[in-house]
């Protein structure tokens, strides 16, 4: 069913966000971000300009370091580094 999802597994998700925050100087980009995302599924990050979208996806992906907040890999916490790429 489109725009539809259930977890048929009882594994930990394969990536779960938990209450991210990111801010950049005075400007907060992410405010408790939570999200879980099972094998199989397929997920869209939609909003407006400056919504978030991209800080969002940078953080879950080692770019930036989230000031608050945890991500987990199959249920084991990661803290992702961005080795001096830009």
């Amino acid at each position: 069913m489109w725009g539809h999802s259930i977890a048929m597994s009882s594994s930990p998700p394969v990536i779960q966000i938990e209450h991210i925050h990111k801010s950049f100087g005075g400007v907060h980009a992410l405010i408790d971000v939570q999200m879980e995302v099972y094998a199989g599924e397929v997920h869209a990050h939609l909003g407006e300009n400056g919504a978030g979208k991209s800080t969002l996806i940078k953080t879950m992906t080692g770019v930036y370091q989230p000031d608050r907040g945890e991500i987990y890999l199959r249920g084991d916490p990661v803290h992702l580094r961005n080795f001096g790429r830009k």
